[in-house]
């Protein structure tokens, strides 16, 4: 059973540079981490960049701008760091996935052959899912953990 431990730190980064978006637009970026026996151990995340596309109801991730900041943060961990996944927001919208996320996360953690986390910010309320590069939908954490510092979900 995959985990998800997440700082707060992130979470609070995520939210604040949400706000400072336009407004009602989706946001979005990559997880960066590590992966663990049985966990996957977020550290941080990019933010959109000039060549994303969003809307009130879409978020298109370019791949230029991420991956440059993947690959910086690969080197810094003496090629550790992992790209774990993706996050983005529904503002105005419920914290859940749509049809087309669950689709597009099938494509990405198959692509990947690795576990994929998945991370959808609305104005209150976060989901935390799993998907598997073998199963056909994603699996909803669940919170199991919290400390002062982090978020572990399973």
């Amino acid at each position: 059973m995959t985990k998800l431990l997440l700082p707060k730190a992130v979470i609070e980064d995520i939210r604040a540079h949400s706000e400072r978006s336009v407004r009602g637009h989706e946001r979005g970026g990559i997880i960066l981490g590590f992966r663990k026996a049985d966990a996957l151990q977020v550290e941080s995340v990019t933010f959109p960049q000039i060549w994303d596309q969003s809307s009130p109801t879409m978020f298109r991730r370019s791949e230029r701008g991420h991956r440059i900041s993947a690959l910086r943060e690969w080197m810094r961990s003496d090629q550790t760091c992992d790209w774990l996944g993706e996050w983005h927001t529904h503002p105005g919208g419920l914290a859940a996935p749509s049809f087309i996320d669950k689709a597009s996360w099938v494509r990405l953690a198959r692509h990947a052959k690795k576990s994929m986390a998945f991370l959808i910010f609305s104005d209150s309320d976060m989901y935390v899912g799993v998907q598997s590069g073998w199963l056909r939908s994603v699996r909803r954490l669940n919170l199991l953990e919290e400390s002062r510092d982090a978020l572990l979900f399973g």
